[in-house]
């Protein structure tokens, strides 16, 4: 296996890479855009919405924003000792509480642990006109792409050449730093060969 060509900024990798199966590179995809386990909001409990928009639908906007993750932070949810009924080791709360006239941003909604905030502050969720409020808590938790898109940690993707080279790249959306997701990546990639190892013996 041959890499060269590597160039880099905060949030994306792209390289070439020489003597390499396909499957390992498809692979190598498929876990970064379905099997990195990131934070994201799961269910919104509403004091007032008076906005034009209906709770479920504007729930599942919210729920696409992404959140920053500190993977050690927190259990699955369904791994944690309380057993699935959610406390501060597998999920957190974030709140938001605002009047219109405005329009509502990401960057509003307020993480109770202080780091579980959104990627991007200026990701516009709704606009209030006058006399309109919006008060909810949402619970955040981890979870993975192949379960809902909300928790797609990135995405990878790569090109033959006609030389036989691959051109390859991944990009995180955010909640992870680069270095983070690559290595989240690969040692999920791994896991997944130790239990094939265990179920063929």
């Amino acid at each position: 296996m041959k890499i060269k060509n590597v160039t880099h900024d905060k949030n994306r990798i792209s390289f070439n890479i020489k003597d390499v199966d396909v499957p390992m590179l498809n692979a190598l995809r498929r876990t970064v855009v379905s099997e990195i386990p990131v934070m994201a909001i799961e269910s919104i409990t509403y004091t007032t919405n008076t906005s034009i928009m209906g709770d479920e639908l504007l729930s599942h906007r919210i729920g696409l924003v992404p959140l920053k993750t500190d993977q050690k932070m927190f259990n699955n949810i369904a791994d944690c000792t309380c057993k699935g009924k959610g406390c501060g080791k597998c999920t957190v709360k974030l709140t938001l509480k605002a009047d219109g006239p405005k329009t509502v941003y990401s960057g509003e909604l307020t993480p109770a642990d202080g780091e579980t905030s959104p990627v991007f502050d200026t990701i516009p969720l709704i606009k209030l006109t006058q006399s309109q409020h919006l008060d909810f808590e949402a619970t955040a938790q981890l979870g993975i792409g192949k379960d809902h898109a909300k928790w797609q940690a990135g995405v990878a993707a790569y090109e033959e050449k006609d030389d036989g080279s691959y051109d390859v790249f991944i990009e995180s959306y955010g909640q992870l730093p680069l270095k983070n997701l690559i290595e989240s990546a690969f040692n999920t990639f791994q896991s997944k060969i130790e239990q094939l190892k265990e179920e063929l013996k």
